[in-house]
């Protein structure tokens, strides 16, 4: 047997070998342990944001009542308890059916009902939605950090939308996110027409399209003057059943919210205004947004002095800041470095530009279809932008594969850019939490499709090993490797690389030459570690920067049921909670499952 003193003098012995490898860590990378920044919430809103304010938009972030349909919240597609992703490919928005709800979310991570088993589904009048997201979900986590007006470089995959106020109400417009793509179909009364319960008064809206005013289509050109939305009309002028355009999208959301009178009363509360606008409504879901903070990681209190890191952490870390290719010697033994840190530099561990790893598009895409990049009617952008430029023509013509599988790579950063030059770039996404957003990539194809991984941790933990070691092989010139190698071609054994994407336009951050880069397995399995939980702040999913509750709340103003998905939910439902004009009684509404109102 043995002894308690055996034990006792092994665990001192590990223990001294981590103080010393400790030791060892600060004094040879101490120019890369660098300690967060705190939030400069005065540049971003010119005030710290009350408990109230933050009260408020988490209410109104898990809230249906911002979906036309009723059915989804902006948590449907960023869930606590994935890292503020969803833990799915190509998500699904308005329409949808599957995934957690509010009372099924979990607590923690990977805990509760996953959303990998949302689909498109359908309105519960006939019309099924065939609408995925563009893109993989991007986490809100630490977005305060990229907020910069001056370089504009985007909250998106592509770098769109710099404009954290703005870019909050986007998904309010978009049919693939909160507004949906159905149109008004049911017979009887229209609850969304001109001096109906929902528009007694008209809704005066700043945040614009153009449309045009006979078929009620949008033409794609945001920032128009402010204007007035007095409903939606079952008919256009054109004779075609209205699907609301993006404008009364919006209008529909601020009409619903006004018409909750505990919405009105908090907007006054927060803000010192009698109507809720969607301005105020932007600045709300801002303001709870920018305190979705990863800030209290492994990595973070060892910089600050504790030992927080395992030996395997420290290990990771050393390879992870370490130049590519670069051998050192740690506690006596030798490694390479990974040179992690050129695309993802701490403290923030990314450098907030874009790179092309020519990696593979989901073909259920949007924007990753021939049409597309013809500029012809495809997803979100469409249309001769005459006035910024057309989308550069980053594909090869004439190429037959992309013509007879209806399948095209997504041209990522050039679409906000119009330049060549970025061509299938994307995001570097912070590595903060990751291991929380997994499936990996710009449209979530890593998904370690494997009889390894029991479970959904295991396999965030084997997606996040493949991704790095995609990165680690780098660039890959396929046409030239088969050349020199005739007995032995090239194979993708991860299923990332597209070949579409001409190896001319990879971008990995740095010199071509030091790829690819051979680490042993362990390693490998360190570097993974320091990156999945290294960089891991649990406490961020539960209490926000400031405090606040980030979690899903059990009830919202509305009356709806929150916080996820509603999968009877429908356009024609008015919020339980609302206080609609004297004509509009409770007792009017009929059919609970139709949603609509007796005539």
């Amino acid at each position: 047997m043995v002894s308690k003193l055996f034990i006792l003098l092994l665990l001192v012995s590990c223990n001294q070998d981590l103080i010393i490898l400790e030791k060892e860590v600060r004094h040879k990378f101490k120019d890369h342990l660098v300690e967060m920044p705190e939030i400069n919430y005065m540049s971003i809103f010119g005030r710290k944001p009350s408990q109230l304010e933050l009260e408020l938009g988490r209410k109104i972030f898990n809230d249906p009542i911002l979906s036309r349909n009723n059915d989804v919240s902006c948590a449907t597609c960023h869930l606590t308890n994935h890292g503020f992703a969803d833990g799915i490919g190509l998500s699904v928005g308005a329409l949808g059916i599957g995934g957690p709800t509010g009372d099924n979310v979990g607590k923690e991570f990977a805990t509760g009902t996953i959303a990998t088993n949302r689909e498109v589904g359908d309105d519960g009048f006939g019309f099924r939605s065939k609408l995925k997201m563009f893109r993989n979900t991007l986490s809100t986590v630490n977005v305060g950090y990229r907020l910069n007006k001056e370089t504009d470089s985007g909250l998106l995959w592509d770098g769109r939308f710099g404009d954290l106020f703005f870019q909050t109400l986007l998904p309010l417009h978009t049919p693939e996110e909160l507004c949906g793509g159905n149109p008004l179909t049911i017979d009887g009364e229209n609850i969304f027409r001109q001096g109906g319960p929902l528009f007694s008064e008209p809704v005066l809206l700043g945040h614009t399209n153009f449309v045009n005013p006979y078929s009620g289509k949008d033409t794609q050109q945001f920032n128009a003057q402010d204007v007035l939305v007095s409903g939606v009309p079952r008919l256009r002028p054109s004779g075609e059943l209205s699907v609301p355009n993006r404008n009364e999208c919006v209008a529909l959301t601020v009409a619903k919210l006004n018409s909750v009178k505990e919405y009105r009363n908090l907007f006054k509360e927060v803000y010192g205004i009698d109507k809720i606008t969607d301005k105020f409504i932007g600045v709300a879901l801002s303001a709870f947004i920018v305190t979705h903070v990863s800030k209290n990681t492994p990595y973070d209190r060892f910089v600050k002095g504790e030992s927080s890191l395992s030996k395997e952490q420290l290990i990771g870390l050393s390879i992870f800041v370490t130049k590519p290719g670069e051998k050192f010697v740690l506690n006596g033994k030798e490694h390479v470095g990974a040179g992690c840190i050129n695309c993802h530099a701490p403290p923030q561990f990314t450098d907030n530009q874009f790179h092309a790893l020519g990696v593979v598009s989901d073909v259920s895409s949007s924007l990753s279809r021939p049409s597309f990049t013809g500029n012809i009617r495809s997803g979100f952008f469409h249309g001769q932008r005459a006035q910024r430029g057309t989308v550069p023509k980053c594909h090869v013509p004439g190429n037959n594969i992309q013509t007879e599988a209806n399948y095209a790579p997504d041209i990522g950063r050039s679409n906000a850019t119009f330049e060549e030059v970025d061509c299938f770039k994307f995001r570097t996404p912070t590595l903060r939490n990751v291991v929380e957003t997994f499936p990996y990539f710009h449209h979530g194809t890593e998904k370690a499709q494997s009889r390894k991984a029991a479970n959904f941790k295991e396999r965030a933990r084997l997606a996040l090993n493949n991704a790095i070691k995609y990165h680690l092989r780098g660039p890959i010139n396929e046409r030239l490797f088969n050349t020199a190698n005739y007995g032995s071609q090239f194979y993708d054994f991860f299923f990332q690389r597209d070949q579409l994407v001409p190896y001319n336009y990879l971008d990995f951050g740095t010199d071509t030459a030091q790829f690819p880069l051979k680490l042993s397995d362990e390693d490998l399995n360190n570097l993974t570690e320091f990156v999945a939980s290294g960089l891991y702040d649990e406490n961020s999913m539960k209490v926000g920067d400031l405090g606040n509750d980030v979690s899903h709340p059990t009830s919202v103003p509305s009356g709806f049921l929150p916080t996820i998905t509603r999968d009877n939910g429908h356009q024609f439902e008015l919020p339980p909670n609302g206080d609609f004009p004297k004509n509009v009684s409770p007792d009017d509404k009929i059919h609970e499952a139709m949603g609509v109102l007796a005539q």
